[in-house]
C-alpha cells in the first residue's frame, strides 16, 4: 500500500535560491511517514498509549532536483516491512511530469518511553512483507569524522525541541547545513545526503558541529555534545557544482 500527498512549494518551504529547502524537505517525508503509519495502524497515538514512540535511525537521499517555489509534485511513500529490528519506508518525489526528482529511503525505530529501549517489531501484525528499497539497500552505518579544528559549541534553541521532549531530528540537518558559509551555498549544493541518528539531544544540551573533508565534493559531518563529546548524528554529504 502506498500514500501520496500533491504538495504545492510554498514560500516559507524555500531557500534563498526559491527551491525546495533540505529541511523541509525532510520534513515533508517525516510529515508523510507519520500520516501513514496511522493509516497503516502502528502510529503515533497507537504507539502513545504503550509509552512508545518512533525515532528516525538512518536516511539515504539522492536529489536529482528540487522543486521550485509554487511548483506542484507528488511525495508518494511506502513501508518496506521490518526485519523484526527496523521498519522501512522509501520516498518518491515527482514532477507534474512524473520524473522522478527525489528519491530516499530510511529506517526506523520504536523505542519505549520509558526505558528508552528499542522494541522488537516482530509482533506488529500490520507490517507488510519485506521488500528491497529504491536504491537497493537500505541506510548503512557511517564512520564519525575525523578532525581537529577547534569546535564551537551553541546551547539547544526552544524551537529545536520536538514533542517527543527531545532535539528535531530536523534541526540536526538544520544544524549542519546553517554551518557553512553562505559563500559556500552560493557555489554548491547537495546531491546525495545520508545520515546516521544514534543519541537524543536534550534541552540543556551544547552543540558543535564537526566536518571531516573526504574529497572536496564528499564531507563528513557529525554534531557532538560537549559534555561527553558523543556524536549525536553523523552525516555524510556529496555536493555538486550549483
Amino acid at each position: 500500500m502506498r500514500h501520496t500527498n500533491q504538495l504545492n512549494v510554498k514560500s516559507y518551504f524555500i531557500n534563498r535560491f526559491g527551491k525546495l529547502s533540505t529541511s523541509f524537505m525532510f520534513y515533508q517525508m517525516q510529515e508523510i511517514a507519520w500520516e501513514h503509519a496511522n493509516i497503516l495502524g502502528f502510529g503515533y497515538e497507537r504507539l502513545k498509549k504503550e509509552n512508545q514512540f518512533w525515532v528516525l535511525s538512518r536516511l539515504h537521499v539522492k536529489i536529482n532536483r528540487r522543486p521550485e517555489w509554487r511548483e506542484l509534485f507528488n511525495l508518494e511513500t511506502w513501508s518496506r516491512g521490518t526485519d523484526g529490528f527496523y521498519g522501512y519506508r522509501d520516498f518518491n518525489f515527482t514532477d507534474r511530469e512524473n520524473n522522478s526528482i527525489i528519491q530516499s529511503t530510511s529506517s526506523w525505530l520504536i523505542l519505549d518511553q520509558n526505558t528508552r529501549r528499542i522494541v522488537r517489531l516482530n509482533n506488529f501484525k500490520e507490517f507488510p512483507e519485506y521488500s528491497e528499497s529504491s536504491f537497493g539497500s537500505n541506510p548503512v552505518r557511517l564512520k564519525p569524522p575525523h578532525s581537529d579544528e577547534k569546535l564551537k559549541f551553541s546551547p539547544v534553541l526552544f524551537n529545536e525541541i520536538d514533542i517527543n521532549q527531545h532535539f528535531n531530528t530536523g534541526r540536526y540537518i538544520e544544524r549542519i547545513t546553517d554551518s557553512y558559509s553562505f559563500d559556500f551555498h552560493e557555489s554548491y549544493e547537495i546531491s546525495e545526503l545520508e545520515v546516521n541518528f544514534l543519541k537524543e539531544g536534550m534541552p540543556d544540551d551544547m552543540l558543535a558541529v564537526k566536518k571531516e573533508k573526504v574529497d572536496e565534493l564528499t564531507h563528513i559531518c557529525s554534531v557532538i555534545r560537549e559534555s561527553d563529546k558523543a556524536d549525536l548524528i553523523i552525516a555524510r554529504i556529496v555536493w555538486r557544482n550549483r
